[in-house]
């Protein structure tokens, strides 16, 4: 008679941390279908908004009419327009007064982990130094910076060697000559160049490490862009493409 009252004393005990274990795994699926839940919301939002500026631009079908007294009167902080035909590139680039806003805020000021296309603020005077630095995310659903990565493909830059870059008083092509992987807190994150050897030593640099070999040539006396974004082969890496500024008529 006692041994059968332990026995169901055990059944009990044993159902109970059964049900507990399910309630608990139960709530471990709905947060996680929250959390997945929230971030394609985000993803979802964040490409609404860009839709919407690129109907202010007037860039949905090419970047031929930006109207840039519409996109920086109601975006004020907006310097340039870059576009990569064929693919998601087609975003406003911004600059702050830092370098922390626009990595988790759109280009309207709104929180969003999609974040903004935005030049280091301390480029001083952007696509008119001889290197200008723009940064932007690698996201999860394939937009922003996330096609860069795809540089490290010969096939791939063969089929975009080149991207068009518009400010309010020029066009440019970003003729694209090397992609490299290094750490967030590189030295090649530089500003200044006190002379033609400095520059020249950079793009000796550049093309010692690049992960891309092209014909492109590239001197001293250029202007580039360096677009950054995160990858993965160790912890705070970046993939860095390289283009050269070709004023356009």
């Amino acid at each position: 008679m006692a041994e059968g009252v332990k026995r169901e004393k055990k059944k009990r005990k044993n159902d109970l941390l059964f049900k507990i274990v399910i309630v608990l795994l139960l709530c471990v699926i709905a947060f996680s279908l929250y959390k997945v839940g929230s971030i394609l919301y985000e993803y979802h939002q964040g490409t609404k908004q860009y839709n919407q500026v690129e109907k202010v631009a007037n860039t949905q079908k090419d970047t031929s009419n930006i109207d840039w007294k519409a996109l920086m009167s109601k975006y004020k902080n907006v310097k340039a327009w870059l576009y990569n035909k064929g693919t998601v590139i087609n975003y406003p680039v911004v600059q702050g007064t830092d370098n922390s806003f626009y990595l988790h805020h759109m280009v309207n000021g709104d929180y969003n982990w999609k974040g903004t296309l935005f030049i280091d603020y301390r480029c001083k005077k952007p696509f008119n130094d001889f290197l200008t630095i723009i940064y932007g995310h690698r996201m999860k659903d394939g937009s922003m910076f996330h096609s860069l990565i795809e540089y490290r493909d010969k096939d791939y830059y063969n089929k975009h060697p080149k991207m068009l870059l518009r400010t309010p008083t020029a066009k440019y092509d970003v003729v694209v000559f090397a992609a490299v992987t290094i750490p967030s807190s590189s030295d090649k994150y530089k500003f200044n160049f006190n002379n033609a050897a400095e520059k020249q030593a950079y793009l000796n640099w550049i093309q010692k490490k690049t992960e891309l070999k092209t014909d492109v040539s590239v001197t001293s006396s250029d202007k580039i862009v360096m677009l950054s974004t995160c990858t993965y082969e160790f912890d705070n890496a970046r993939l860095v493409v390289y283009g050269k500024l070709v004023k356009k008529d």
